[in-house]
């Protein structure tokens, strides 16, 4: 049945449950979840990028890179001659949209699934109840396939769509579940049906909101859970009336993992005391957990290193980052390459803080706790750095090309989901990514006619071996 379809005729659904912990999954509130589970394979061994942020990870997802390559480096972005202060927030589809005329340059760095698609007469079709960046990043050069509740990108064909589909309900609970109900009849009714939509992403911003808001293991969170297992379920069953069940290949999964957070007030707050302590003249930009150097002096490098033994003088600072910690004679700075990849772009910042973490278990019996930079008193939990409960994310296969009831514990992550998508519509020549195929979720494994793509697709797993590292070091 996996070859009842040519190239041409596959089709691939993406579905995304935003800040998914992979120990989150609960049968008995995740039916739909499970019986997948049971009919596909499942990926244990799934990673998320660094830092493990939404945008970021949306980017990656959708380039098949690391941010060293794709240029997208943080929710909040400091890149001097952007705007008026610099500072650049991913999730502001304005602001995505205004970069390229502004700066002369893409902002996303390398090739999208939308642009390879495109260039095949084929669309990246997307609806999302994330932020409008989020869901524009996907398919940033085309936003008129994508579909989200807070923005028409500028688009009068999307302003008819949104009309149709009627303005997002108030809520009635803690849980966005309107806004998730909302993205998934945008995919069913404006999306699923036409056949040039090759490539299709549902994004729930779901369980990540009631997280952040109540908390791991909270009773919103536990209902997030089943509000998007349902959303799933009522897309599958709309697959079913299409008759699309043995076309279209499913990959469910999470961008990143979650942390409960003892808040420690934020990088920003952290920096600026350090500056009126240490009376440092160069100025330093700071926001998530990256410091950046807004205006260089000729004192930069040693202020830096001045910088540097504050943040590690800190209780909460378990290891610093830099670009390049050679100049700055650090043995004990690690490369900032061991978490973007090899940086080929000027958007990296200066310096990347790794806070304290520890597996402790939070109100609910969670465990994972991290040392969280942040000023926001009724921020629960979080995410963005390595710890492995921010780095752990979900991800399951199903459809006529994986296997069933498999499960894989091989190092993967979300920069292999691209090249995979790649694969499975049959685009074997697509090149330049840095992830590669997860062929042993597959059928069939190893094919004489793949080894060409995987001759010129990186296998490396960069980013499970420079965690694993990270680990050693005690993270």
């Amino acid at each position: 049945m996996a070859d009842a379809y040519g190239p041409d005729q596959r089709r691939v659904l993406i579905i995304g449950t935003d800040g998914l912990r992979p120990d989150s999954v609960d049968p008995a509130r995740m039916p739909t979840c499970a019986k997948l589970m049971e009919e596909g394979t499942l990926f244990t061994a799934f990673h998320a990028a660094y830092p493990s942020e939404t945008r970021v990870s949306m980017t990656t997802l959708t380039t098949g890179v690391y941010p060293g390559r794709h240029g997208v480096v943080s929710n909040l972005m400091y890149v001097p001659g952007f705007g008026e202060d610099g500072w650049l927030q991913t999730g502001n589809d304005q602001h995505l949209l205004a970069y390229r005329p502004m700066m002369s340059e893409p902002f996303i760095l390398q090739p999208t699934l939308g642009d390879r698609l495109h260039r095949r007469g084929k669309r990246l079709a997307v609806a999302g109840s994330s932020s409008p960046g989020a869901s524009l990043l996907w398919n940033l050069h085309h936003p008129e396939a994508v579909l989200n509740p807070a923005s028409t990108y500028g688009r009068s064909a999307l302003e008819a769509v949104h009309r149709r589909l009627g303005k997002v309900p108030e809520e009635r609970t803690k849980v966005k579940k309107e806004l998730a109900l909302w993205a998934t009849r945008a995919m069913i009714e404006c999306h699923l049906k036409n056949e040039e939509n090759q490539v299709m992403v549902l994004w729930l911003s779901e369980p990540d909101a009631s997280q952040h808001d109540y908390g791991i293991g909270s009773p919103a969170h536990l209902e997030a859970l089943q509000a998007v297992d349902a959303c799933v379920a009522m897309l599958l069953e709309a697959l079913e009336r299409e008759g699309l069940g043995e076309k279209i290949d499913i990959l469910w999964i999470s961008d990143h993992g979650h942390s409960t957070l003892r808040a420690r007030g934020s990088l920003e707050m952290h920096v600026q005391d350090a500056i009126q302590e240490l009376k440092l003249t160069t100025k330093f930009a700071a926001a998530g957990h990256s410091i950046y150097v807004a205006e260089k002096t000729d004192l930069a490098e040693r202020e830096g290193r001045e910088l540097i033994d504050w943040l590690q003088s800190q209780d909460w600072c378990e290891l610093v980052f830099a670009q390049d910690p050679l100049p700055l004679q650090r043995p004990d700075v690690l490369p900032l390459e061991l978490l973007l990849g090899p940086i080929t772009h000027r958007r990296a910042p200066f310096l990347a803080i790794q806070p304290k973490w520890s597996d402790e278990r939070n109100a609910c019996g969670v465990p994972g706790i991290t040392e969280a930079l942040t000023s926001k008193p009724k921020l629960y939990s979080s995410h963005g750095t390595v710890s492995p409960f921010d780095m752990h994310a979900f991800c399951l296969g199903a459809g006529p090309h994986f296997k069933k009831g498999h499960v894989s514990d091989l190092p993967c992550g979300i920069v292999d989901i691209a090249p995979t998508v790649c694969h499975l519509i049959g685009l074997h020549e697509e090149t330049g990514f840095d992830g590669r195929v997860l062929v042993e979720g597959l059928q069939g494994g190893y094919k004489p006619e793949w080894l060409s793509f995987f001759a010129r697709t990186p296998s490396t797993h960069k980013s499970p071996r420079r965690f694993a590292l990270l680990d050693r070091r005690g993270i």
